[in-house]
Formats: C-alpha cells, structure tokens, sequence
C-alpha cells in the first residue's frame, strides 16, 4: 500500500511560517511617488448629485426621459437619485406631463 503524496499546493503552504507573507503578496509601488494623486478641487467634475441638482433647478424641471438620457439610469436609478436629493434636505415637486413625471426643485433648506 502507497501513501498518497500531499498536493503541491498544501506542501508549499505548509512549509511557510504563518507570520511570513508570500512576496507577490505585497504591494509594488515606486518609492518617492504619492499613492494617488489627485486633480485640485476647482478642477474636478462636478458630481452626480451635483449635475441633477442642476437639472432639476431649472424652471421646467426635469422629466424622467431627460435624467434618463442625460445620465444613462434606468428609472429605478432616477427615482432613488431624486430621493435621495429628498433627504439631502431639497424640497421636490412632480407634475404628470403626456412624457412622463416632471421633476422640480421648489424649495431647499433643512427638513423640517
């Protein structure tokens, strides 16, 4: 009767002491180089939230196909966006158009 050989991998893993990490393990960076660098703040893109804000402050609004378009969201996407914008403290009106709901940013200030 043989006894069946250990695989590799379970010899390799066995042979190491615990403490010790594996060298491809280990992050490779260049030293003298920050980790990330970053674009100054006036330079940035605005974000989402800052662009549907926008959209929705105009006095038309913004209807759900407009967001959609402009964003690349499905409309569950739209509807947790504006909900959010919600509890950001904006106060949000909708009126039914032949399109679609029509989203607009009435009022904004804390939450009563």
């Amino acid at each position: 009767m043989t006894k069946a050989k250990p695989s590799t991998r379970s010899r390799a893993y066995a042979a190491r002491p615990k403490d010790e990490t594996i060298p491809s393990e280990q992050p490779v960076r260049p030293k003298g180089k920050p980790a990330r660098s970053r674009q100054p703040i006036s330079k940035a893109k605005p974000t989402r939230s800052a662009q549907l804000t926008k959209l929705l402050r105009r006095k038309s609004g913004a209807s759900m196909a407009q967001i959609q378009t402009a964003f690349g969201w499905q409309p569950h996407t739209v509807r947790a966006a504006i909900s959010a914008q919600r509890k950001a403290g904006h106060r949000i009106e909708r009126t039914r158009s032949d399109t679609g709901p029509v989203y607009r940013i009435v009022t904004e200030g804390a939450k009563p």
